[in-house]
């Protein structure tokens, strides 16, 4: 699962960088893929994908539609369609999502609830 490359599982390339060496606070909201290798404090809203590589450290509530996960996030995560979680990933509190990935070698230290009620009523 490299930081740089499109995922198996995903149709997107990433529309904005956040690198390492950036440290930012505050609430940030994005249209597009966005990949991540700085730090993030506050509140994290994506209406697409949010790669947050391994050198990447969030401490916020995030809501995403897709997250591929390989740093370190301390706080919930909510993914709208999947959250995967690479072999580096270390995710300190809830996940709310559909579909949750995990390598092995990830840590998860919270809650996970997957159900799919929610997305089925649009289908019936």
């Amino acid at each position: 699962m490299g930081l740089w490359k499109k995922s198996s599982n995903s149709n997107h390339a990433a529309t904005s960088v956040i690198d390492h060496g950036c440290d930012a606070q505050g609430r940030l909201c994005f249209v597009g893929t966005v990949a991540m290798n700085g730090k993030f404090r506050g509140e994290l809203f994506a209406a697409d994908t949010l790669f947050l590589g391994a050198e990447g450290e969030v401490e916020a509530e995030v809501q995403v539609t897709v997250g591929i996960i390989s740093g370190q996030v301390k706080g919930n995560i909510t993914g709208r369609e999947r959250i995967e979680l690479g072999r580096t990933a270390r995710i300190f509190g809830n996940i709310v999502t559909p579909i949750l990935v995990l390598e092995e070698g990830a840590v998860f230290d919270g809650q996970c609830k997957t159900s799919q009620n929610n997305n089925r009523a649009d289908h019936e």
